[in-house]
């Protein structure tokens, strides 16, 4: 319609109607760009606000994950310490040959851990991690997801110590711990729980002075005690990282 009376107003040489004409089309098309703009706008804020309650979600899944791993890695490195005890200075756990016989296998056990990173990649594959407006954050965030990659290495070991000991430990004990002494709810969580014995103290006593004889056990199991402590301390670390990043990330999702 405006250009229509602009084209009639040129053929006409009508320069006040050929002036407020052009004025008009000027304010009408940057208002729609405007318009456009506050949409687009919107539209990113509702994005980004969906993706920091999404990320919360992620850091706080990954504080329970570190903490139960933690508590796991903790029950496996005591049970590891109680097997060198024995091996240093003949002392049982509790006086028991099959507590100590199993307090050597429990010792190999592993659960792996990683931090839920699929809201992080998403942004990033999309190209969306602009839509975080605090450059803090989004640099806090790369240094944690890079850095846990190491972390998850160390939980993702499989340890010769595993390997030796489980070779050496007769079936009906494998089984028996399997059956009573482990409690498996789902892929992600492991609980370690007490059990009786499926054979006599003096079959355990046989276990372990089998293990005893193989040389190569217990530099394994110092080493992999040593690495526990270690896997736990770098995930450990992250506790505080975490919380500033739910901190920051609840800040960026408030409009």
């Amino acid at each position: 319609m405006i250009l229509r009376r602009l084209s009639q107003s040129l053929k006409d040489q009508n320069w006040a109607a050929i002036t407020i004409e052009f004025v008009l089309l000027v304010v009408g098309v940057f208002l729609g760009i405007q318009v456009a703009n506050w949409n687009e706008s919107r539209a990113d804020g509702a994005r980004a606000r969906a993706y920091m309650v999404r990320l919360q979600s992620d850091f706080d899944t990954d504080l329970q994950t570190i903490q139960r791993s933690e508590d796991y890695w903790g029950k496996v490195r005591d049970y590891g310490k109680q097997a060198i005890r024995y091996f240093e200075t003949g002392e049982k756990v509790e006086g028991s040959a099959w507590k100590t016989v199993r307090a050597f296998y429990q010792a190999s056990q592993i659960q792996q851990w990683y931090a839920v990173d699929a809201t992080y990649q998403e942004m990033r594959s999309s190209g969306e991690l602009g839509l975080i407006h605090d450059q803090t954050l989004r640099a806090a965030m790369s240094r944690y997801y890079s850095g846990t990659v190491s972390a998850a290495y160390l939980h993702s070991l499989q340890p010769e110590y595993r390997k030796i000991v489980r070779g050496l430990t007769p079936q009906v004990v494998t089984d028996h711990i399997w059956a009573k002494c482990v409690h498996t709810p789902n892929r992600d969580q492991q609980f370690l729980l007490d059990c009786d014995s499926p054979i006599s103290e003096a079959e355990a006593q046989a276990v372990l002075d089998g293990y005893l004889q193989d040389p190569k056990l217990m530099p394994e199991l110092r080493f992999w005690v040593a690495n526990q402590g270690v896997a736990s301390l770098a995930i450990r670390n992250y506790k505080p990282i975490l919380r500033d990043l739910q901190a920051r990330a609840e800040a960026e999702a408030t409009p």
